[in-house]
């Protein structure tokens, strides 16, 4: 495996790390959608009810206001910011945050079911130098009819399976004040 794509794997395991950090900053209804495009992993980050009641990792529609994304492919140009290029994942969250008001609105208040299953997805990456995708181009499951999250194993390309997150919490939403996200 090259420096490289090993670096890609790393980048993308910090967006989902920001997306945890997010939680711890009361922003718990942020999920994340992982892919693979093509050529690149991906993340979008979008509000809990956009999600999947079948599969809380997949959202149909994404729109602009309220989801961002990341690709592998951007490198360490995190959502195509030129001044994030050494930042960990706390840093990253600071400037999602201010720069991605929407995104963060929508995603603001509790769902600690979400938030303890991304910490534990998050173990499994790292555990395992794995990626989460709910959907590929050649997949032969559509992302609504998954049983459990792909890991692919970044090692030997083999796929294990994690317990897919649980449904999105929406009776859990806390009202945000415009102070908290200026």
């Amino acid at each position: 495996m090259s420096d490289e794509f090993q670096a890609s794997v790393r980048r993308t395991q910090r967006v989902i790390r920001m997306v945890s950090d997010l939680h711890r900053l009361g922003y718990q209804r942020l999920r994340v959608m992982p892919y693979i495009y093509p050529l690149a992993w991906r993340v979008a980050i979008g509000p809990a009810d956009l999600f999947s009641e079948r599969n809380g990792a997949w959202m149909e529609h994404t729109t602009d206001d309220v989801c961002a994304a990341y690709s592998s492919a951007s490198s360490n140009r995190y959502f195509g910011w030129t001044d994030a290029r050494s930042d960990n994942a706390r840093q990253l969250a600071d400037k999602f945050i201010k720069r991605f008001p929407g995104v963060c609105a929508a995603g603001y208040g509790r769902d600690w079911a979400y938030a303890g299953w991304l910490c534990e997805l998050l173990g499994a990456l790292e555990r395992e130098n794995a990626l989460p995708f709910v959907m590929e181009e050649y997949a032969a499951v559509p992302p609504e009819q998954l049983d459990h999250l792909p890991l692919r194993r970044m090692g030997d390309m083999r796929d294990l399976e994690f317990p897919l997150p649980p449904a999105p919490n929406l009776s859990g939403a806390v009202l945000i004040t415009p102070a908290l996200i200026e």
